[in-house]
């Protein structure tokens, strides 16, 4: 089921995130996120975003360019990763992203070629892979979440300050045009 994305600065997105249980039935909250992502056109979404503070992450590999490996039981595209544990390797790489939780930002941060994943799959298995480039950055940024990190908390203050002042004058903009126009359409 579709549900709403938390947007910056909610504070949920920033609080302390709880690994799910040996027994802990999430099958209900994967359905959400897969649904939530697809019905966004995210490329992955982690639970936090949609207001549950839990270490789960589902991740469309496609959208990176990589086969999927682990493909969730409900829906082929995408890859359930409970509890993930990362340990990013390698060198740095500046590109842009994006986040459900701030829309309308692009901004560019740096993340590692490599990361070395540990993670528990919906089917209670424990797993490891290497995720190369640009599936490694994609993951940094999603399991991010479960730390409380936005993509802005990877940047410089100054930076971080000025993308979002644009964002907000953006958003200014747009309910200015949207009262115009409902004003408009009454006359």
């Amino acid at each position: 089921m579709f549900r709403n994305i938390l947007k910056f600065p909610n504070k949920k997105l920033r609080a302390k995130n709880i690994p799910i249980g040996d027994n802990e039935d999430i099958k209900e909250l994967i359905v959400d996120l897969i649904d939530t992502c697809n019905v966004s056109m995210g490329a992955g979404l982690a639970a936090p975003q949609i207001g549950v503070n839990k270490e789960v992450v589902v991740i469309k590999p496609s959208s990176f360019g990589n086969e999927n490996m682990d493909p969730s039981e409900y829906n082929e595209d995408y890859m359930v990763l409970i509890n993930p544990q990362l340990e990013p390797q390698g060198e740095l790489i500046k590109w842009k992203e994006s986040c459900l939780s701030i829309p309308g930002l692009h901004a560019a941060v740096e993340r590692r070629e490599l990361t070395l994943v540990s993670y528990t799959s919906e089917k209670g298995e424990n797993k490891r892979f290497i995720a190369e480039w640009p599936f490694s950055g994609g993951l940094q940024h999603e399991c991010d979440h479960l730390e409380g990190k936005l993509f802005i908390h990877r940047m410089d203050k100054r930076k971080a300050a000025f993308h979002l002042g644009e964002v907000r004058r953006k958003e200014r903009k747009r309910k200015i045009k949207e009262k115009r126009a409902l004003k408009a359409s009454r006359r």
